[in-house]
C-alpha cells in the first residue's frame, strides 16, 4: 500500500487549520482555493506543493506528532491502528512492539 492511499480524502486538511494543546480547530469557511468543496478532491493534485505554499506533504511524523491534523484522520488512525508512537528520548518514530 502506498502512503497516498491512506488517505480518505476527507478535505479537511485543506483548510484552515489552528492548533491549541490537545485540539484543532478547522475553519470550514476558508478552503483551500484549489479545494473543489463539492468533490473534497484537490483540483491541482498532482502540481499542489508547486502551486500551493500552504499545502504541504503528510508524512509519518506528522500523523504521530504532529498537532495539525484532526482526530478523525486517516493517518493518525492508520499509526494508531499499528501501534507506532514517539519515542521522545530520541524523537524519532518507532513501531511499538506488542
Amino acid at each position: 500500500m502506498r502512503w497516498e492511499d491512506i488517505c480518505r480524502r476527507c478535505s479537511l486538511c485543506c483548510y484552515e487549520r489552528t492548533s491549541f494543546s490537545d485540539e484543532v480547530v478547522i475553519n470550514k469557511s476558508s478552503p483551500c482555493r484549489f479545494l473543489d468543496v463539492s468533490t473534497g478532491l484537490c483540483s491541482v493534485y498532482a502540481d499542489r506543493f508547486r502551486l500551493c505554499p500552504e499545502c504541504s506533504k503528510v508524512t509519518l511524523w506528522d500523523a504521530v506528532a504532529g498537532d495539525a491534523l484532526p482526530p478523525g484522520c486517516a493517518y493518525i488512525e492508520w499509526a494508531r491502528r499499528h501501534h507506532i508512537r514517539l519515542r521522545r528520548d530520541k524523537r524519532a518514530v518507532v513501531e511499538e512492539s506488542l
